[in-house]
């Protein structure tokens, strides 16, 4: 029951009125009808409002409260809408988040702990799937490229990589793109393919240069190297590494500086040169145990070690069972059947055959469960060779047969000529790239030529058309001096004549009895009249004291003549 009587019921829909019931009217001067009243559901409440109210002239004004109930259902709507609207991004973006932080967890693992990597990388898969993520998808392929390679599972990497590479293609992600092309050159130069691996990393490096990563340019050259080492041409390879790290020093990339510091001491002592390959090792090392990184920490000890045997052999072992043990613990398996290898190597030295040949049987089984065919090539290298320093010649020439015929389908003259066609193209390409960019700055350079001559011509016809106007502005100035002084003198020269003009000169033909002048058309006037007309004299007239005598002699006195007028 409401305040004013009304009985309030819950209404099964909209617009349905209720069975309502007018309270009666008790107080005095309230008016006998009270209007009817109607049932509206709000968000999550009733409400009871009045169809028509009493204007204060008692008139029934109809329908005004129903206008403001619409206009709250209204209201109610668009607030509801608008709160759905908002929290709708947010449960969408959530998703999102997260497939983006398994990619970068997974990406961080990738190289320590591959399996959880690997678990994480899925995970972001199946999310950016579901979401219509494109470019979290490609990324989340990649890690699972990278998280097979860790695992020693090439084909399916390389397939992973591949499917990254083209998603990173579509979304018109060049960097992602780059860095999946370099992903299965790595692949393919584990694969002992190096002819592939030449080629996927020139693809990459030719996607950084479009794009100006040089961040990436430095990976690529890097990698490259590597390729030309491993194939035995190593002034190319110092070439490659030499680029890449002078790059990562101008970009203060420190931990990519390490790896190019243990590529080039890689390269030093393939070719010898133990002294310069410990001073790049060394380098790489203090930049590795300064940055934390232990993963390169373990190489560049291996490396070290590897020096420290044709002096020190007792030296180098030590610094073996050191990075043996990193990457235990790290379960880099890749890093431990080469280190084996390395131990192995040091005990057939010291004649320990039976030490080496255990050490090398690990390295082996380490080749069996992965798939790394280098590292394998170099193990039964070394077993060959221990097998012979026993005495086993018949084990020793097993080994060396296996050795043989793995090594050839390694390294065989069509893969290394392909690998010199690919190097030659790509050097082409750069060549004509290069030759395009010549053109089009030749081409610029002219067109800034022939701005410049317009620009020239141009200021040199303004300047002749000032210089042009202001002679124009001086003749007129000159002109006008002139024709002033003409005037000036014109002027004077009429006063001049004016003044002549009004002076009398030369002779006057006079009357000798009447005094009257001839003009010049022969007719005789006065003086008076004559005179006046040709001069600016004025008469006035007087007796002079002859005639004043003759004519006046009463007026004559002792002082003079008085003037007549």
């Amino acid at each position: 029951m409401s305040q004013n009587g009304d009985r309030v019921g819950r209404v099964g829909g909209l617009g349905r009125r209720p069975h309502v019931r007018a309270a009666p009217a008790s107080r005095r001067g309230e008016r006998r009808h009270r209007a009817p009243t109607t049932v509206t559901r709000g968000v999550g409440y009733y409400a009871v409002m009045p169809r028509r109210c009493l204007c204060p002239y008692g008139r029934v004004r109809p329908e005004r409260e129903w206008r403001v109930t619409r206009i709250s259902w209204m209201f109610a709507v668009v607030v509801v809408l608008t709160s759905a609207a908002a929290a709708q991004p947010a449960e969408s973006q959530a998703p999102a988040a997260q497939v983006s932080a398994l990619n970068v967890e997974s990406k961080r693992l990738s190289e320590i702990e591959p399996d959880r990597a690997m678990d994480l990388a899925r995970s972001a898969l199946d999310g950016a799937r579901q979401l219509g993520l494109a470019l979290e998808e490609a990324e989340a392929l990649h890690n699972v490229a990278v998280a097979y390679r860790a695992l020693g599972v090439f084909d399916f990497a390389s397939d992973a990589a591949r499917e990254s590479a083209e998603g990173f293609a579509r979304a018109g992600n060049a960097h992602g793109e780059a860095q999946a092309y370099n992903t299965l050159g790595l692949i393919a130069l584990d694969r002992a393919e190096y002819d592939r691996a030449l080629e996927y990393h020139l693809r990459a490096l030719a996607i950084r240069e479009r794009a100006g990563d040089r961040e990436g340019l430095g990976y690529s050259y890097n990698n490259i190297g590597n390729i030309y080492r491993a194939t035995g041409n190593y002034e190319k390879a110092l070439e490659y590494h030499r680029q890449g790290l002078a790059i990562k020093i101008q970009l203060g990339n420190k931990p990519s500086e390490a790896f190019s510091h243990h590529n080039i001491g890689r390269v030093y002592q393939d070719m010898g040169d133990s002294p310069r390959a410990l001073e790049s090792y060394r380098k790489g090392l203090a930049l590795r145990e300064a940055l934390g990184d232990r993963y390169g920490v373990a190489a560049s000890l291996n490396s070290i070690g590897q020096v420290e045997e044709a002096s020190n052999p007792r030296a180098a072992l030590a610094t073996y069972e050191r990075a043996l043990g990193i990457r235990r613990a790290m379960g880099d398996w890749r890093g431990e059947a080469e280190t084996f290898n390395n131990i192995g190597h040091v005990y057939r030295r010291l004649g320990d055959t039976s030490r080496a040949m255990d050490a090398l049987t690990s390295a082996l089984a380490v080749t069996e469960k992965r798939e790394a065919p280098v590292t394998r090539v170099a193990t039964l290298k070394h077993l060959s060779e221990t097998e012979d320093a026993a005495g086993n010649a018949r084990a020793a020439l097993a080994w060396f047969r296996e050795y043989v015929a793995l090594k050839d389908t390694l390294f065989n003259q069509e893969s290394l000529e392909r690998t010199a066609r690919l190097q030659a193209a790509h050097e082409s390409e750069r060549r004509e790239a290069q030759i395009t960019i010549l053109e089009q700055e030749g081409q610029l350079a002219e067109a800034a030529l022939n701005r410049e001559a317009v620009v020239r011509w141009a200021l040199i016809a303004v300047l002749a058309l000032v210089v042009l106007s202001l002679a124009t502005l001086y003749a007129r100035f000159r002109f006008k001096q002139q024709s002033e002084a003409r005037l000036r003198s014109q002027a004077a020269a009429l006063a001049e004549a004016l003044d002549r003009a009004r002076t009398l000169r030369g002779l006057l033909p006079i009357c000798a009895s009447c005094k009257k002048i001839r003009d010049d058309n022969g007719y005789w006037t006065q003086v008076e009249a004559y005179v006046r007309a040709h001069s600016e004299a004025e008469f006035t007239h007087s007796l002079c004291p002859d005639c004043t005598d003759q004519l006046y002699p009463e007026l004559a006195t002792s002082e003079g003549t008085a003037p007549v007028r």
